[in-house]
């Protein structure tokens, strides 16, 4: 985990997993929760996106829209994680390019972590959907989160230590209440 001071996120372009044109800097004005996953079929990403959607209506709420980014291939995410509702946006990076830009990390020692320390998590997340079944080169790939404040700036950066390691939802509920760093 990285924790910054307020900064600029980087700007990009892209398109969902449905071919439509996205830019990060339309959505100023508000909260963004821009979230790097491994792969669509990684069991940790979908137990988290079975999380974020059933969050989704009070973050929306609060004026958070939520990003996701795969390293998967559009369709593979379609398959994964899209034939359960999303009420979100969805990319896919197969490339990896927004993934460097945001110095997303690869490591091999982060799966082993995952599997000792979160196992039930693992067990959950093939509940929700998530496989293990993936032919995405990128399996070493260890998640992000970037809160972006409605002002443009990235309040946290959020790098895990192992590949189940996301922003604990505990932060992004302060986040979407602007309570954030408070002392509440």
């Amino acid at each position: 985990m990285k924790l910054t001071a307020p900064c600029s996120p980087i700007d990009f372009s892209s398109k969902d997993i449905y071919g439509n044109p996205i830019r990060l800097s339309h959505y100023a004005g508000k909260k963004i929760l821009l979230a790097f996953f491994r792969d669509a079929a990684c069991p940790f990403c979908n137990l988290r996106l079975y999380e974020l959607t059933n969050q989704y209506k009070t973050l929306q709420a609060a004026n958070v829209e939520v990003i996701a980014v795969f390293s998967s291939t559009a369709e593979e995410v379609r398959h994964f994680v899209a034939r359960h509702p999303r009420p979100f946006i969805l990319l896919s990076d197969p490339d990896l390019q927004l993934y460097e830009r945001y110095g997303i990390e690869q490591s091999a020692m982060a799966i082993v972590k995952a599997i000792l320390l979160r196992l039930p998590r693992i067990v959950s997340g093939l509940l929700k959907g998530g496989t293990g079944d993936t032919k995405n080169p990128h399996i070493k790939l260890v998640p992000a989160d970037f809160l972006i404040s409605e002002q443009g700036e990235i309040q946290l950066a959020w790098y895990g230590r192992h590949t189940s390691d996301h922003i604990p939802m505990k932060t992004l509920e302060q986040f979407a209440a602007g309570t954030l760093g408070s002392r509440r």
